[in-house]
This record gives C-alpha cells, sequence and structure tokens, in this order.
C-alpha cells in the first residue's frame, strides 16, 4: 500500500475547515509512506525480541551440566532459525499474531505454535 494525495482530505484548523493545496497534501502523503515504510523493521525487531527472550529463558538448560531433551533442542534450534525461515512481511504477520477473542483465557498471547516452549 502506498498513499496518494487522493487519500489525504480537507483539515480542520480551529473549528475551520482548510482545504489543502497539492503540495501541502504531498507533504502529508510523504510523511506517511515513510512510516509504511518502517513497518517491516519494527515487526523484525518485535520478532528479535521475542525469540530472544524465549532463547534467554532456556538458556540455564544448555549448560554443560544439564542434558536436554530433543524436544527441547528442536524449540531453541527452531528460534534459532526465525530469521532465515520467516522472511516475508506475512510471515511476520502470522508470527506476531495474538488472540482477539476476549473469552479466551490466551486472550492478547501470541497464536502462533512456533513460541510454545516443549
Amino acid at each position: 500500500m502506498t498513499y496518494t494525495i487522493k487519500d489525504v482530505g480537507d483539515v480542520s484548523y480551529n473549528n475551520e475547515i482548510k482545504t489543502l493545496t497539492d503540495e501541502e497534501k504531498q507533504v502529508i502523503v510523504d510523511e506517511w509512506n515513510a512510516e509504511l515504510e518502517k513497518v517491516p523493521a519494527k515487526k523484525l525487531a518485535q520478532i528479535r525480541k521475542i525469540r530472544n527472550q524465549k532463547l534467554a529463558e532456556t538458556d540455564y538448560l544448555a549448560t554443560s551440566d544439564n542434558t536436554m531433551s530433543e524436544d527441547m533442542k528442536n524449540f531453541r534450534k527452531t528460534m534459532r532459525d526465525i530469521p532465515q525461515d520467516y522472511i516475508t512481511e506475512s510471515k511476520h504477520d502470522e508470527l506476531l499474531a495474538r488472540e482477539t477473542d476476549e473469552t479466551k483465557a490466551n486472550f492478547g498471547k501470541l497464536t502462533h505454535s512456533i513460541w510454545s516452549k516443549p
């Protein structure tokens, strides 16, 4: 999606409607489109933060005096492989999806199975 000047309407300022020139609209469009370009990087940063948290939560299992289960080894490998396995923005959206049904116990929680620890 990219914004154009057709997406910008008149503005209300001090209870008055002001009709913007095409140049003024273009300034707004440029700002909106610049923000849109940041979205994928913001999603990646969120995913990286969640992934790093999940790995940190299981780091104690990776010490030399522990025998890690195969399930946990696979979970940690899956966490490390996220950057190469989930490369499109739609895949990022899948990873960041949260439960929206307020009646469910996991309301607001991440829903992708990849985040579930064994």
